[in-house]
């Protein structure tokens, strides 16, 4: 929930809005950036106190406060899609394990877990273990390259026992009880024959059969995986249950300082999330629960093929968010075959969330626990967060979408504005001049107002939807409450509310900003008759200034690191042909600040530095209150500022305010109640779709061989979450490379090195002596400087931090740039530095000797303070200090790789040669959180 705001701005705004309306170009508001948005108070709200059904059932949710659950089928909707939605739900609350889709075997499996851990003993189980390994040392390979692999082995030893590819399947899918769920649908993808579906023959929508006549079988299926059986088999290694128990020792700190101070003062998972802890509080949520994230997206197989499906990936949200996003955490649920969009999405859901709402209806999933005394209890699942981008999410909650009158995702309540005679509604705060639309010419918006989800009003406008008698009807009340039908989470009773469990997602937040913000810059964007592009001067990206800052952009790529991923290729070339979202997120708030300087007019500039600033604090996975504050004041002036200067109160402009604009006054009231987006953002998803589509073998039946490596991926992260010693990957950060020495805390020592001793010049020798003098009282007479050189540093965060020593000789357009670091204390103050190599030195002091690990570093000099104030402290702009900078530092004072970019002299001037601008990884926490390690082959 936002802060209070200030009365006298407040006041100034109302006066503003009741003037006569003009049309002149500098709109009335002025006060706006400096009165009207107070926002250094940010109110976090309260949490409940626990209900006394809560205290007496613990982990009892209790009625779903969004349930319209009819008492007979004629209380069911008029309105079809309102109906269909409601027949789902209504069997969702009736499942249970009977009347679901797991055979005998498969009930008693998840009935009865096995209480033992697995033990392969590497004598007795030699050959299951080595079938085993060259299994999971293969599993991106096809089928033939197993059996020609065991086929070479038994030539050489024909004693051995080893398993075939479908005799190895079986055994783990025995160990793990991971199995598919594979019904039927149309093969136009209209629905799934679940749920209420599960007896048609013909399909509702489009009229084909389900049965192929030829053949007789089914025309077309899809794969859903249980979670319950994966939950299981996890819970049977103690060393990967005490994992998943993060969640409860985290939330348990978080609301001790909650009760204690009244917030949580730092941010770094969803679980320091108001609605978290409320949940907690009033005990909703046990310590026996396992709580998940489901995510959902499309996937478009081939570049240049019409390719598309739908997945959807089980997130355990009990694991820290340092180890649950990578891959071997990462469970698939999943896949609706396309090409064609799904018609009925509740339809392919319903198979995995009725396995779901069945565990939970029978008392929890049986686990047996090895970590907790090999008990056996029951645990609920309780899905806190759905996610999806911004159309799938509509599939999810039941809104309308972006375009509705009531169109942000988060449903806040903003009622939209569209143009005389459109259907289009966009996000406007301010009412443009003369301005009379019936239904959405009310008076300007306060952009600081609390906007919060309001469950309680959700379900009075849903009953009012769902009552609808008759489609005209219908279509006003859809209009009028933004709410298409009831979401199938509403089938399920341990969940985290309708629609509060449905966040926003920042990783298509950046490609809708980059999609408005580049389209207005190169004056792309639509244009209305009565409107000029002639009048759009910040329309700057054209001709020669747009092909020469392309210019600059593609030769940042030598300076910007190997671990900052895919640089952003040249946009005046390239901005049309896939740009993806990781290259935009590099570009415009990495690289923007100081490309963009001189380019942009100055205001427009400046309001967007705003914009970057609040970008690049959230995303982070760790934020303090300080740094939201700051970020929600830079974030509510720009979309202020964003109409100011674009929209101008022209009604002929508002198309330029999309959702994406206005979700940015959402980002920090999100992450307080839902936790830092960087933990339920879509590059998971996105992750995981990638993963999944580069093990595509076969191409000719793609999507159930995407399902089939989609069970593989469930099964082995099964078991290798049970049996640990099987998973050669894990652990691979801390993995020392042949060579390296382990300087603790996460830091390694990598080669190359120096095959014998250094003597060091002057200037070196009198930076090391500096270093060595506040270390000791003095050094022998004879004392000289003589180390061995290493050439590269892994840092805890996955970054390879490499040295002049040997990236200087390779020259800049043969190298990634990876000797510019981050010293963020270094004597007090924020730093940057090039490392000319790595050394270590025995101290002698007080009787005792100690080895250091030290960097020898040329620093950088002070940022230019006007530079960094006028942008909002992103362009710190500096000069290296060479040789006079010499500075001999401790190794583990690096905490980051970083880019040292030049300022570009055409668009600056000869003036600028020789002038550094910082650019750090945007979201570096969310490549680290993935699991994302920067290779370090050996190097010469």
């Amino acid at each position: 929930m936002l802060g209070n705001y200030d009365e006298k701005a407040a006041s100034q705004l109302q006066a503003d809005s009741e003037q006569p309306e003009s049309r002149g170009n500098s709109p009335p508001l002025g006060l706006l950036e400096e009165q009207f948005i107070q926002t250094n108070h940010i109110e976090v709200g309260h949490l409940n106190p626990p209900t006394q059904q809560a205290q007496d059932n613990p982990g009892i949710n209790g009625p779903n406060n969004n349930r319209l659950e009819p008492d007979s089928e004629e209380a069911f909707s008029q309105i079809e899609d309102v109906r269909i939605a409601q027949e789902f739900i209504a069997a969702l609350r009736k499942a249970n394990l009977e009347n679901g889709d797991l055979d005998q075997s498969q009930l008693d499996s998840i009935r009865n877990p096995p209480e033992s851990e697995i033990n392969l003993d590497e004598e007795e189980d030699k050959f299951l273990l080595l079938s085993l390994r060259l299994f999971l040392a293969q599993i991106n390979s096809s089928q033939k390259t197993y059996d020609k692999t065991i086929h070479a082995i038994r030539i050489a030893h024909p004693e051995d026992e080893l398993l075939s590819f479908d005799q190895i399947k079986r055994r783990i899918a025995l160990l793990t009880g991971v199995h598919a769920i594979i019904k039927d649908m149309c093969p136009n993808t209209c629905i799934a024959y679940t749920g209420p579906f599960e007896e048609l023959e013909i399909c509702p929508r489009c009229g084909e059969t389900r049965i192929d006549p030829l053949t007789k079988k089914p025309r077309q299926k899809f794969y859903t995986l249980p979670i319950g059986p994966v939950i299981q088999a996890m819970k049977r290694d103690k060393q990967t249950s005490g994992k998943m128990e993060n969640f409860n020792k985290k939330t348990k700190v978080a609301l001790e300082e909650f009760l204690r101070t009244g917030s949580v003062y730092t941010l770094d998972d969803i679980c320091c999330g108001t609605d978290i802890l409320q949940q907690i509080h009033e005990g909703k949520i046990t310590k026996d629960d396992t709580v998940l994230m489901m995510s959902f997206d499309g996937a478009q197989l081939y570049r240049n093929k019409v390719s598309d499906c739908w997945i959807y990936i089980w997130i355990f949200v009990g694991i820290s968010p340092c180890e649950r996003y990578k891959k071997h955490f990462v469970i698939p649920g999943g896949f609706i075959p396309g090409p064609h969009k799904p018609k009925v999405v509740e339809s392919f859901l319903y198979t995995g969330l009725h396995h779901v709402a069945a565990l939970n209806r029978c008392g929890g999933l049986p686990v047996w626990d090895a970590l907790r005394d090999n008990k056996l209890y029951r645990s609920y699942l309780f899905i806190l967060l759905a996610t999806a981008d911004g159309p799938g999410m509509t599939y999810l909650n039941g809104l309308v979408g972006h375009s509705g009158k009531i169109g942000c995702r988060l449903w806040c309540g903003l009622v939209g504005r569209h143009k005389q005679g459109g259907s289009h509604y966009y996000p406007v705060l301010f009412k443009p001049h003369d301005y009379h639309v019936t239904g959405c010419d009310h008076a300007d918006v306060n952009p600081a107002e609390p906007r919060t989800i309001d469950p309680a009003r959700y379900s009075t406008n849903l009953k009012k939807v769902c009552e609808s008698r008759t489609q005209a009807r219908y279509e006003e009340n859809r209009r009028e409450t933004g709410i298409c039908k009831p979401s199938i989470f509403s089938g399920l009773d341990h969940i985290l509310g309708i629609p509060n469990m449905f966040p926003g997602d920042i990783m298509h937040l950046i490609l809708n900003l980059a999609d408005i913000l580049m389209n207005l810059w190169r004056g792309t964007l639509d244009c209305a008759s009565t409107d000029s592009r002639e009048l759009w001067t910040w329309a700057v990206l054209q001709g020669d200034t747009w092909k020469f800052h392309g210019i600059d952009v593609a030769a940042a790529t030598p300076h910007l690191p190997g671990s900052f991923d895919r640089p952003p290729r040249n946009p005046a070339e390239k901005i049309n042909s896939g740009y993806k979202a990781w290259e935009f997120l590099l570009y415009l708030f990495g690289l923007g600040p100081g490309l963009f300087y001189k380019i942009l007019p100055d205001e427009i500039w400046t309001s967007y530095c705003r914009l970057v600033s609040g970008i690049r604090i959230m995303y982070q996975k760790k934020i303090t209150a300080d740094q939201y504050k700051v970020a929600h004041k830079n974030l509510i002036i720009f979309t202020v500022e964003f109409e100011k200067f674009y929209v101008q109160r022209r009604k002929d402009r508002i198309h330029f305010v999309r959702q994406s604009i206005h979700a940015l006054s959402h980002m920090v009231p999100e992450a307080i109640r839902a936790g830092p987006g960087a933990c339920s953002s879509q590059w998971a998803m996105e992750r995981s779709i990638g993963n999944l589509t580069e093990e595509i073998k076969q191409h000719s039946k793609v999507y159930t061989h995407l399902s089939e490596r989609g069970l593989r991926r469930a099964s082995i992260n099964a078991l290798k979450a049970s049996v640990p010693s099987l998973d050669k990957d894990r652990g691979e950060l801390e993995k020392v490379p042949q060579g390296g020495k382990s300087l603790g805390d996460g830091y390694i020592l990598l080669r190359a090195m120096d095959s014998g001793i250094l003597r060091l010049d002057q200037l070196e020798t009198t930076a090391l002596k500096q270093y060595l003098m506040k270390h000791r009282d003095d050094l022998p007479e004879e004392w000289c400087a003589e180390i061995i050189r290493w050439s590269r540093l892994r840092l805890p965060n996955g970054q390879v931090a490499r040295s002049a020593w040997k990236e200087d000789p390779k020259g800049m357009q043969n190298v990634r740039t990876a000797k510019m670091v981050k010293l963020p204390n270094l004597c007090g103050k924020l730093s940057f530095g090039e490392v000319r190599y790595y050394f270590q030195y025995r101290i002698y002091a007080d009787d005792s000797d100690v080895v250091k690990t030290l960097a020898m570093i040329s620093l950088f000099g002070p940022p230019d303070v006007t530079l960094l104030r006028a942008s909002s402290d992103t362009l710190w702009s500096c000069q290296s200090l060479g040789d006079l900078g010499l500075m001999v530092v401790d190794a583990k004072e690096i905490t980051s790789v970083v880019a040292m970019v030049p300022h570009s002299t055409h668009t600056l001037g000869d003036d600028w040669s020789g002038r550094f601008f910082v650019v750090e990884k945007p979201g570096l926490d969310v490549a680290e959180m993935g699991g994302v390690v920067e290779d370090a082959p050996d190097e010469d």
